[in-house]
């Protein structure tokens, strides 16, 4: 009986252990991407957004916005941030623009290209995004400046919306950009989450946060648009990919 007490026990002892180390890891699990309720319907699918790959026959993926297209993404931000992956290692001119919904040209800057994930915010001397009203905007790789036809280019929307005063509490009581992330992505602001999560990856010297999000959009863009969900997949492994370390010549 003593022997049974004392294995017991050990049971014990191992399973409040078990419980102790997973309350301790569960805050650092990334919070899955929920799509708003009742979300806007985009003009186009993802299908048909790009028009042309890359400038380099040999890239791998094609020049994308890292967004969803079964609805069009939310943000809370007035002066948003913007992310695509570039497929092209040799760099090349990229210019951004923003429009209206209509085709009303609201910004546009030029930078360089490089692989990989890449994101540009509205400066601050631009006028603010107005909240309930839905954008255009677009990246261009400039494969040729003197045959604009070779241009590749790529398109997505945005809508800008009211944050719920329950999400403005909860990100009040949180202290980094990787829980922030979580709580925009369960809020449903795909815009604002993926701009976070670049923070957090900025921070940790990674991109695994901004991965991982993608995947969780990948995973709620597989049923609506599977084809959509491919290709944000592809481009996440292609990230990893190049993430792990190079083996030394």
């Amino acid at each position: 009986m003593l022997h049974l007490s004392k294995r017991r026990q050990q049971h014990a002892l191992i399973a409040s252990l078990i419980l102790t180390l997973s309350i301790g890891i569960a805050p650092m699990a990334l919070a899955k991407y929920r799509p708003p309720k009742n979300p806007s319907a985009p003009r186009a699918t993802g299908a048909n957004t790009t028009r042309g790959d890359s400038c380099d026959r040999k890239a791998e993926g094609k020049l994308t916005p890292l967004v969803p297209f079964s609805h069009i993404g939310q943000t809370s931000s007035q002066r948003p941030t913007f992310v695509w992956f570039v497929p092209d290692r040799t760099a090349h001119p990229l210019q951004f623009r923003l429009f209206t919904r209509t085709g009303q040209p609201l910004y546009r800057t030029e930078i360089q290209s490089q692989p990989g994930v890449m994101s540009v915010a509205l400066p601050p001397d631009l006028p603010q995004l107005t909240i309930g009203q839905a954008y255009q905007w677009q990246v261009a790789l400039i494969c040729n400046p003197n045959v604009p036809s070779r241009n590749v280019v790529t398109t997505a929307e945005i809508q800008v919306v009211e944050p719920a005063a329950s999400l403005q509490t909860q990100l009040a009581t949180v202290q980094t950009p990787q829980q922030q992330s979580d709580l925009y992505a369960e809020a449903g602001l795909w815009y604002d989450a993926i701009a976070t999560a670049l923070k957090a990856s900025e921070t940790a010297q990674n991109q695994s946060t901004v991965l991982d999000l993608l995947d969780s959009l990948a995973s709620s863009e597989a049923q609506p648009l599977k084809d959509w969900s491919n290709r944000l997949r592809q481009i996440e492994a292609i990230e990893r990919q190049r993430q792990e370390p190079q083996p030394k010549p």
